[in-house]
């Protein structure tokens, strides 16, 4: 099965949006911090397109972590049969 190759990246988001990404008055960023940062992990996005183009341009196959058709609908299973647990 072949995937839709993205063949951009999205629009780097505005100072407003980063800073609220970042939680920049939590962790004291400067304007240029936030800007560094959304910079590198932009750059970081792109080389990993580069890869993932790259793969499914030579057709070779692409490896996900995780599938994405999991519906989180398994039941866990316990550990131990205790008759009153609680959390604490």
């Amino acid at each position: 099965m072949k995937h839709e190759v993205q063949r951009q990246l999205p629009v780097k988001p505005t100072m407003e949006v980063s800073k609220r990404l970042l939680q920049a008055d939590k962790y004291a960023y400067t304007d240029e911090d936030v800007s560094l940062i959304i910079d590198f992990l932009h750059r970081l996005a792109a080389i990993d397109l580069s890869i993932y183009e790259d793969a499914i341009r030579r057709d070779t196959p692409v490896i996900h972590i995780k599938e994405y058709t999991d519906d989180n609908s398994a039941k866990s299973i316990p550990i131990s049969q205790g008759q009153h647990r609680r959390t604490g």
